[in-house]
Order: C-alpha cells, then structure tokens, then sequence
C-alpha cells in the first residue's frame, strides 16, 4: 500500500508541477518584471525553496529507509508527523511566490491542499494498522502538518542510511528548476516569442 500511494503522490505532484508551470507561461501579471513586489515575491518564494530542500534532507535522515517500518517520533518528527510534507508545502507555496502569478500560486496551493490531504488521511490509517496504540498516543501529542517546536526532541547519536540521503539531496536539487523555468517564460514572454493568454496579478 505504501508503495502504491507513494507512486500515486509523485505521478500527482508531477501533473500539478507541469500545470503550475503552464499557468505561468502563458499567463502575464500585472507587476513588472523589474518592480520592487515582483523582486520580493522572486526572493520569498526562494527563501521557502531553500527551507524546503533543506527541511526534506533532515527529515530524510531520521526516516530514510525504515519508514513503514519503526514509528519515528523524534527530531522534525517530534514536532510534527508529517514534516517531509510540511517541508513540501513550503516548496509549492514557495514556487507560487516565484511565479508571480495568482494563476499558478492558486493551482500549486489548492492542488498541493487537495492531494496532501486525502494522502495524509490514508497514510494515517495505515499507520494506526501498523502501530495501533503507539501511533494513536503519538497523534494526540504531535501536531499533523503545522510543526509545535517547543515539542523538539533529538538522539545524540542518529543512524542513517546514506543512499536514502544521497536521494534526498538529488530530489530536493529539483525544487530550484522553478526559478530559471520562470525566468526563461519571462524572458519569452518580453521578447514575443511566448504570447500570455491573459493577465493576472
């Protein structure tokens, strides 16, 4: 089951990267390129990239390969049970930032809300089934997917599996193909090639 869900959220997130993408080519926004909101909303969306790729890797080396398998509950999963999809969240908002386009921050952000949701929901039976009483006690205590940081806890010591991690910084490398991808559809756009449909903020 995990497995299936697991290809089921890539296949899912791919399509909406792909539509998010599409949004902001051929919508145009109101801000100009080089106006002082369009510069911030570039350097907010990469601030929340950069915190994502980074939040992923370090969930990863307190998961990655025994997910399924032990319940983990300390480092970022002390303070929240799902913080690889808190991390991603932060991504997706981040790349609608990027785009400057209400078109593809509301795709990316209602797309994300909707497949998250019924994958956590699902996620979590499976692990109430695997768990039982340990899992049950562990959402009563730990926050779904907004993190409570005075709940931290972390090992001395942390075994990890360096293949997982290695994969972890290969997909976290991915979150930054946002900003050259709307850069090069901005440079389009100005030079005629690309012709926006419309325009939205």
């Amino acid at each position: 089951m995990a497995q299936a869900l697991n290809k089921k959220r890539l296949r899912d997130t791919r399509i909406l990267m792909v539509l998010t993408l599409l949004a902001g080519v051929f919508t145009s926004s109101l801000w100009s390129h080089e106006s002082v909101a369009h510069g911030l909303m570039d350097f907010s969306g990469y601030v929340l990239i950069v915190i994502c790729a980074i939040g992923r890797i370090y969930s990863t080396a307190f998961i990655g390969g025994i997910k399924n398998e032990s319940l983990i509950m300390v480092g970022p999963y002390s303070v929240v049970r799902n913080p690889l999809y808190f991390f991603s969240l932060l991504g997706a908002v981040g790349i609608g930032l990027m785009s400057a386009h209400i078109a593809s921050f509301v795709i990316i952000s209602v797309g994300f809300a909707l497949i998250y949701h019924f994958l956590i929901k699902r996620e979590e039976e499976f692990l109430e089934q695997q768990f039982g009483d340990l899992y049950r006690d562990y959402t009563k205590r730990v926050p779904r997917l907004l993190p409570k940081l005075s709940l931290y806890t972390c090992p001395q010591e942390l075994v990890f599996q360096p293949r997982f991690l290695n994969k972890a910084v290969a997909d976290a490398i991915w979150w930054f193909a946002a900003l050259p991808l709307f850069e090069i559809a901005e440079v389009l756009q100005e030079h005629g090639v690309i012709k926006p449909l419309f325009s939205l903020i």
